[in-house]
C-alpha cells in the first residue's frame, strides 16, 4: 500500500495539470454540496434547542370552511384545553406585544412575550439566572415582573447581576425575576424577543371567547402520540362547540410538530435544491471517472506488463483506487475550504423569512456528511477505472502501439455513456433554473397595488399605561399625521392598522353580515381583514380609487357618519353586479358601516397570493395602539425619518419609533425566497454545464489524440480539414445529443418537483424546455470545436511516421 501511494503521488506530480482538474473539480462539488447540506441540516434535521423537543406540538384553532386553517385561540378556550386535555402533560400560552423601554440615552421599543407559567415547563428552560414564572403569577396582580433575554441582559446591564433589579417598561416599574441562557430563543429563530412578562388572564379576558389572540404549545403526555392527542383535542372541540355556539360552531383543533412548525413550507425547497446539487456531485463524479478512465487507457502497458508477471486482480484493483481515494482525499481537504467560504456566503444571501439561519455552520454532521460523500465519490468515479484495470490484455496493449492503432470500442462506449449522462443531468439542472427564472420575472411583474418607491413606513405602538382609553389615542395620531403632512418635503401622510407585505401592524380578520342578507352565525359569516386608516394613506400608497370617494379628515370622528371602503375583491365577490356604494355592512367593534368607495386590490400577503376581501375603516371609529405611519416624500429617507422624529418628539419625547422601513424594501424582502431559490440554481447549472462542457472537450481531445494516426490516413487519401473537422465535431454531438434526449426525459420528472416553486410557469413549459436544450447542445458543440480544429490541423506525414 505504501508503495503504491508513493507511486501514485509521483504518477500525478508527472500530471500536474490533469491532477489539478480533477482535484478542482471534486473539490467543487465537495464543497457546495457541503455548503447546501449545512443549510439543509441547521435548518430542517437539527432538533429544536428544547428539552424533549420530538414531544412538543403547537395547537391551533381551526376552521377551514371560514378561511382560518390555522387561527390563534381565546383564553377561555385555552383554559379549556388545559383542563380537558390528558394527552399533553401540559399546555402553555403565550401573546406578543412590545415595550417602550427608558432608562437609557433614549427611549426604545422592544418585543416582548406575555407567557403563562406553564409554558417555561412545556419547553423545559433553566433561566442562567433567576427563576422562571410561578403558577401563582398567572393571577391578576402579578403583570409586573419580568425575564430578560440573553441579548438584552448583555446589551443594557453588560452581564451585570440584575435579579432583584427593575425595567422601565411603558412607564412602570417591572421587577426582573431571571435571565434566559443565551441559547434559548422563542420561538426557535426569533431573535427578537428580549422580555418575557406573566400572562394573566383576568374575568374579562374569559368572557371573551370569540376573540382569538393567544398562541398555545403543549408537550405530549408520556406514551401519547399526536394522533391520540389529535382525537381527543377533536373531541374537545366538539364539546365547546355545542357548550358555546355562538363562538365555537364550525371550529375545531389543529395540531402540529413543533418542528415542522418552526420550519414551514422551507423543507421543501431545500431538499428540491439539496437534491439539485447531488446531480452537480453526480456530474463532477461522472466527469473525472471519464478523465480516469482516458488516463488508465495511457497506463494500461504499466498494468498489463504487472498482469503477465503476475500481478492478481486485487493488487491492480488496489492500485487503482489508492489513486482514486489520494484525489479524494486532497479534493476533499480543498472542499472543506470552499464548503467554509459557501456557508459563509449563504449566511450573507439567505433570506430573512427562512428559519433557523443561524444554526448554518460546518458542524460535526456536515463534517461526516463530507467525509461520507468524499468516500462515495471516490467509489463511484474510481470503479470504472478500477474495472478496467483488472481486465488487461498483454497482447492488445503491445499492438496498441502500433500505427494503426485506436482506443477500444468498449472504452469509447462507457466514455460516451458518461459523457451523454454528464450533459443529461446538466440539461435538468438548466432546465429548473429556467423554470425558477421565468417564474421569478412573472412574480416581478405583479402589480402590488401600490407605490413602491418614496414611500417611508414607521411603527409607532402607544403605551397602554400612558394612553388608555380610545380619547388619548386618537389625540396622538390625529397631532402626528397633522404634524408630519407639515414637514418639509413630504407630499402626502397617512396612518393604516396594517402595513402591505409586512408582518407589522394589528391583524383583524373578522366576520361581517351584509345589509339585506340573512345574518348566519358568526363562524358561518363571511370574513374580511380589516384595516384601519386615517385620511392620506390611500393617496401616499397610490392605491387607485375605483368607485366613490377617499375617507376625509372628518370622517369617524365624533358625530360624524360611520363609513368603510372596501377593496375591489370584496366588491365583485359579494357584490357581484349591484353597486355596493351606499351599502351597509357590519363588523365587530366597528359596528354599522356604510360603504363609501371601493378601492383596488393590495398583494397584503404576497405577490403570487390572490388578495383577500379588505374593508378600511377610518381609524377614529376604532382607535388602536398601533399603526403605521406612511409617509411619501422625494426627500432622502433619512432625512424624513429625522424630521418625523423631530416632529414625534414635540408630541411626545419618550415615546420612540419601532420599526422603520422603506416599502421597496418590503417588496423586496417578499420576493427575497424565490429570488435566493432561482440565484441558487443558476449558480449550480452554470457549474453542471462547465462541468459538462469540460467531459465533452476532455473525451473529444482524447479521442482525437487516439485516432491521431487514423485521422491523418484519412488526409493523406484525400480527407481534407473540413472532413476532419466535421467528423471529431460529428461525433461529439451524437453523444451530446443522446444526452440531451435523455435529460429532458429526466427534466420532465425535475419539473414536477419544482412545482410548487414556481408562479405562472407550467412545470413542463415548453419554452423553456427547448431553451435548455439548445443551449447545451451549443455549448457541448463549442466545448468539440477547440480539439476538432487541432484535428483539422493534423500533417498527415507527421501522423503516419508518429509511431
Amino acid at each position: 500500500m505504501r508503495t503504491d501511494i508513493r507511486e501514485a503521488i509521483r504518477s500525478f506530480a508527472a500530471q500536474p495539470g490533469f491532477s489539478l482538474v480533477v482535484v478542482l473539480t471534486l473539490a467543487l462539488a465537495i464543497g457546495i454540496n457541503s455548503a447546501i447540506f449545512s443549510l439543509v441540516n441547521g435548518v430542517l434535521l437539527r432538533p429544536l434547542d428544547y428539552a424533549d423537543p420530538g414531544r412538543l406540538v403547537v395547537v391551533w384553532e381551526s376552521n377551514p370552511a371560514a378561511g382560518q386553517p390555522q387561527s390563534e385561540t381565546s383564553g377561555a378556550t385555552y383554559l379549556d384545553w388545559r383542563a380537558r386535555s390528558r394527552a399533553f402533560s401540559s399546555i402553555g400560552a403565550y401573546r406578543y406585544k412590545g415595550f417602550t423601554l427608558t432608562g437609557g440615552s433614549e427611549a426604545e421599543h422592544i418585543a416582548s412575550v406575555e407567557a403563562t407559567p406553564a409554558l417555561f415547563r412545556v419547553l423545559g428552560v433553566t433561566p442562567q439566572a433567576g427563576r422562571v414564572f410561578t403558577e401563582e403569577e398567572e393571577q391578576p396582580g402579578h403583570e409586573h415582573l419580568a425575564i430578560l433575554g440573553y441579548g438584552a441582559w448583555q446589551r443594557r446591564f453588560g452581564g451585570r447581576p440584575v435579579v432583584g433589579q427593575t425595567l422601565q417598561l411603558d412607564g412602570e416599574a417591572f421587577e426582573i425575576v431571571g435571565v434566559m441562557p443565551k441559547t434559548f430563543q422563542f420561538p426557535a429563530g426569533d431573535h427578537d424577543v428580549e422580555v418575557w412578562s406573566p400572562l394573566t388572564l383576568d374575568a374579562k379576558s374569559l368572557q371573551t371567547r370569540p376573540h382569538r389572540m393567544y398562541r398555545a404549545i403543549g408537550r405530549l403526555a408520556a406514551g401519547a402520540t399526536i394522533s391520540q392527542a389529535q382525537s381527543e383535542m377533536d373531541g374537545i372541540a366538539r364539546d365547546l362547540a355545542r357548550e358555546n355556539p355562538d363562538a365555537n360552531t364550525g371550529w375545531g383543533v389543529k395540531l402540529v410538530p413543533a418542528h415542522d412548525q418552526v420550519v414551514g413550507d422551507i423543507g421543501r425547497t431545500l431538499w428540491v435544491l439539496f437534491g439539485a446539487v447531488v446531480l452537480v456531485l453526480l456530474i463532477a463524479c461522472a466527469n473525472i471517472a471519464n478523465l480516469l478512465l482516458a488516463r488508465s487507457v495511457r497506463v494500461a502497458k504499466d498494468f498489463a506488463i504487472r498482469a503477465s508477471l503476475g500481478a492478481g486482480r486485487g493488487v491492480l484493483v488496489r492500485r487503482s483506487l489508492v489513486e482514486s481515494g489520494l484525489l479524494v482525499v486532497v479534493g476533499a481537504a480543498a472542499g472543506l475550504g470552499i464548503g467554509w467560504a459557501g456557508v459563509r456566503a449563504l449566511r450573507q444571501l439567505i433570506p430573512a423569512t427562512v428559519p433557523r439561519a443561524d444554526q448554518i455552520g460546518l458542524d460535526l454532521p456536515v463534517l461526516a456528511f463530507t467525509a461520507t460523500i468524499a468516500i462515495a465519490s471516490g467509489l463511484m468515479f474510481g470503479l470504472v477505472p478500477a474495472w478496467r484495470a483488472t481486465r488487461p490484455n498483454l497482447a492488445d496493449v503491445l499492438q496498441d502501439s502500433g500505427r494503426g492503432a485506436t482506443s477500444s470500442r468498449r472504452s469509447r462506449r462507457l466514455s460516451n455513456m458518461m459523457v451523454a449522462s454528464e450533459v443529461a443531468l446538466a440539461l435538468m439542472l438548466l432546465v429548473g433554473a429556467g423554470l425558477l427564472i421565468r417564474s421569478y420575472v412573472n412574480l416581478t411583474s405583479v402589480s402590488p397595488g401600490f407605490r413602491t418607491s418614496r414611500v417611508v413606513s414607521m411603527e409607532i405602538v402607544l403605551p397602554s399605561t400612558r394612553y388608555e382609553g380610545s380619547e388619548p389615542k386618537k389625540k396622538f395620531y390625529s397631532e402626528l399625521v397633522d404634524a408630519v403632512r407639515a414637514l418639509p418635503g413630504v407630499t402626502h401622510a397617512g396612518a393604516v392598522s396594517a402595513l402591505p407585505l409586512s408582518p407589522l401592524g394589528t391583524q383583524f380578520d373578522i366576520p361581517f353580515t351584509i345589509e339585506g342578507l340573512d345574518a348566519a352565525a358568526p363562524s358561518e359569516r363571511p370574513r374580511a381583514a380589516y384595516r384601519g386608516v386615517m385620511a392620506g394613506y390611500f393617496e401616499a400608497m397610490a392605491i387607485p380609487l375605483h368607485a366613490g370617494r377617499l375617507f376625509d379628515t372628518f370622517d369617524g370622528r365624533e358625530n360624524g357618519p360611520r363609513v368603510a371602503i372596501i377593496n375591489e375583491t370584496l366588491a365583485k365577490r359579494y357584490f357581484p353586479g349591484a353597486d355596493p356604494l351606499n351599502k351597509q355592512v357590519k363588523m365587530p367593534m366597528a359596528g354599522d358601516l356604510t360603504i363609501v368607495g371601493v378601492v383596488g386590490d393590495v398583494k397584503h400577503d404576497g405577490l403570487q397570493l390572490a388578495a383577500k376581501p379588505e374593508v378600511f375603516v377610518p381609524y377614529y371609529q376604532l382607535a388602536l395602539s398601533e399603526m403605521q405611519l406612511v409617509v411619501e416624500s422625494d426627500a432622502d429617507a433619512g432625512m424624513i425619518v429625522a424630521r418625523v422624529k423631530g416632529a414625534l418628539a414635540t408630541i411626545d419625547r419618550a415615546l420612540p419609533i419601532a420599526k422603520v422601513s422603506k416599502i421597496e424594501d418590503l417588496l423586496s424582502a417578499s420576493i427575497a425566497q424565490p429570488r435566493f431559490n432561482m440565484a441558487l440554481l443558476i449558480g449550480l447549472a452554470l457549474c453542471a454545464a462547465v462541468l459538462a462542457a469540460v467531459g465533452v472537450y476532455g473525451v473529444v481531445t482524447y479521442s482525437v489524440t487516439r485516432r491521431t494516426s487514423e485521422i491523418g490516413l484519412r488526409m493523406a487519401l484525400g480527407a481534407g480539414a473540413g472532413d476532419a473537422f466535421r467528423l471529431v465535431v460529428m461525433g461529439a454531438a451524437r453523444v451530446v445529443l443522446v444526452g440531451v434526449v435523455i435529460g429532458l426525459a429526466g427534466a420532465v420528472a425535475l419539473g414536477k418537483a419544482f412545482g410548487s416553486l414556481l408562479f405562472g410557469v407550467p412545470p413542463v413549459d415548453f419554452l423553456t424546455y427547448l431553451a435548455a436544450g439548445f443551449a447545451l447542445i451549443v455549448v457541448g458543440l463549442l466545448a468539440a470545436s477547440v480539439p476538432a480544429a487541432r484535428a483539422a490541423r493534423i500533417d498527415p506525414v507527421g501522423a503516419l511516421r508518429q509511431d
